[in-house]
């Protein structure tokens, strides 16, 4: 979709950026975080344009920040998601059922591949067998 007023794609705000950028650090690191975009043009409406690379990258701590913050507040929560499920693997007689085929079997491949470092041993072992099944 164009931009009636400039003819150019819409990009959710990147183009918009692209201009104001005056330095290449800060356009590689707006290429490889989109994610920090918004943030990026309030610092540069704050600064009436091009706010410097320094500036940018005082905000991008305080994004990254943030960030870790959030994957920090709900890791005990996740944790203890996989250790009830690795519970079940090792107590369950239905233990196949509910962790590959209800529980695996509902999540995508980039799901599996974020929850893997959390993963119990009989947990990981029940999914390594169905992967080997020829009914899969």
């Amino acid at each position: 979709m164009t931009d009636g007023r400039t003819g150019r794609v819409a990009d959710g705000g990147a183009g918009r950026a692209a201009d104001a950028v005056g330095d290449p650090e800060v356009e590689l690191v707006l290429e490889r975080a989109p994610g920090f975009i918004d943030r990026y043009l309030e610092l540069v409406d704050g600064a009436d344009g091009d706010p410097g690379a320094a500036a940018a990258f005082v905000e991008l701590a305080d994004y990254a920040a943030g960030l870790a913050e959030g994957v920090e507040r709900f890791r005990p929560s996740l944790v203890g998601c996989l250790a009830a499920v690795e519970a079940v693997a090792e107590s369950s007689e239905n233990a196949e059922e509910l962790i590959v085929w209800s529980f695996f079997d509902n999540l995508s491949p980039d799901d599996i591949s974020r929850l893997d470092p959390w993963l119990g041993p009989r947990t990981r072992l029940l999914v390594d067998e169905a992967d080997r099944s020829p009914d899969r």
